[in-house]
């Protein structure tokens, strides 16, 4: 849908949130979280991203840089932005890292970038909470 309106955003950022959120309970919700892993997978397909760059940075942040955000940044709702601004930022950067080593032209950057981080800045805060 976000292809056809591009007001609309795709909701990678929340969906990206919901990982990292409920990764450490993959035993309860594998289905959620593999579903979860198919939808980002295949907004990299239908955008013309780097098939699996999503996965990766979900890798790559959950591995390293969780605890450290979440010990840096005190306010709830900063943390969930911080994780959707990482999961657009971050997989923009990861693209053009990819691109670059490819020597392919790099993915175009909008303003829509900015414009989807807040609408799913304000969808993550009202949909979830972070336990510590």
């Amino acid at each position: 849908m976000s292809s056809l309106y591009p007001l609309i955003p795709s909701f990678v950022g929340v969906v990206f949130c919901y990982l990292i959120l409920n990764f450490n309970r993959h035993e309860d919700n594998a289905l959620p979280l593999f579903l979860s892993l198919g939808y980002v997978c295949l907004y990299d397909l239908t955008k013309g991203f780097y098939l699996f760059s999503y996965v990766i940075l979900f890798v790559v942040v959950y591995r390293f840089a969780i605890y450290k955000i979440q010990n840096v940044i005190t306010c709830n709702n900063c943390i969930l932005a911080a994780y959707v601004t990482i999961a657009y930022l971050g997989h923009y950067f990861l693209n053009a890292f990819f691109a670059y080593l490819d020597n392919a032209p790099f993915p175009y950057f909008s303003n829509y970038y900015f414009y989807y981080i807040l609408i799913d800045s304000l969808l993550s805060f009202m949909l979830f909470r972070i336990s510590r």
